[in-house]
């Protein structure tokens, strides 16, 4: 457990101020009433992917927003392009994937978008219930697993359990866990930062990959209500982005601690950084809109 940190003092929570320089712009209604957008990413080329979870697929759409193929993945969570030019997605994000002697397996498969007419493939077995996820220079993969919490998975598909046991668990208690449901993940600099989908304080958890077991608070992100948060990524460089299904996208700046709170104006399930245009993101939605955020300074 993450004894060394425990007696580190939480950052105080308080009501961050609103973002003002936030714009938000509808790019993709949503195409059907079951189209819920778990996840977004992009692939080397460009082309936005996106996990229909309740269709059981994963999207892409070129840079015009046309579907342009559809790759079969049970219950679809984060997608994330790896250091091979592949995309790993979670496969098994379901609730489902908790229950005893459940059909549905937790899983991360692989898709090769040059060739999206092939199946995806499985990389990795095992898991309990996958959601988001964050690929290294090297090939390691950071699952945040709604059963077993962070879980390094090697280049080989293999789980590396000992990194994984030091890692934050979902049904620990403790001072800086201070919630449930490990979810998000990004990885900035040679930290994984990851989510609680519900916290009193709206946390987020810093993680070091090459000291799991000293993990400790990045930020609390909502003080008067208890958090809902979901995904995350990097928009700028030192500075993180968190979504919440209570319609509203946090900005962190990880130097300093200060955050601001932005209303979307509707559950927001996923970020991605639009690849070469700095300040901008692509956000997925419950409702199945796609939308893109543009951020100021």
């Amino acid at each position: 457990m993450a004894s060394a940190v425990l007696g580190v003092q939480a950052p105080t929570a308080v009501a961050a101020p609103g973002c003002a320089h936030v714009r938000v712009t509808d790019i993709v209604p949503s195409p059907t009433p079951t189209g819920w957008s778990e996840n977004v990413g992009y692939d080397a080329a460009g082309n936005l992917w996106v996990s229909r979870i309740l269709e059981n697929v994963v999207e892409r759409r070129n840079q015009q927003g046309r579907v342009t193929a559809r790759v079969r993945v049970e219950s679809p969570g984060a997608v994330r392009r790896g250091p091979d030019d592949l995309l790993y997605v979670a496969s098994g994000d379901s609730p489902v994937t908790m229950l005893p002697g459940s059909p549905l397996v937790g899983k991360v498969l692989r898709i090769d978008p040059r060739t999206p007419s092939a199946p995806a493939t499985v990389f990795a077995r095992g898991l309990g219930m996958p959601n988001g996820l964050a690929v290294d220079r090297t090939g390691d993969v950071y699952v945040s697993d709604g059963r077993l919490g962070v879980v390094r998975i090697r280049p080989d598909g293999s789980v590396d359990h000992a990194w994984s046991a030091a890692a934050p668990k979902n049904l620990t208690p403790s001072a800086t866990i201070n919630g449930t449901g490990i979810n998000g993940a990004v990885i900035v600099g040679r930290d994984l930062y990851v989510t609680l989908t519900v916290s009193a304080t709206g946390r987020v958890l810093r993680v070091p990959l090459a000291d799991p077991a000293a993990y400790s608070v990045a930020a609390d992100l909502a003080a008067r209500l208890p958090g809902v948060l979901d995904d995350l990524t990097e928009v700028t460089p030192g500075r993180l982005a968190v979504s919440s299904t209570t319609g509203q996208v946090h900005l962190v700046d990880l130097g300093t601690g200060r955050s601001c709170t932005a209303t979307v104006g509707q559950p927001v399930t996923a970020l991605a950084a639009v690849p070469g245009s700095a300040g901008r993101l692509v956000a997925g939605t419950e409702s199945g809109a796609l939308l893109t955020l543009s951020i100021g300074r």
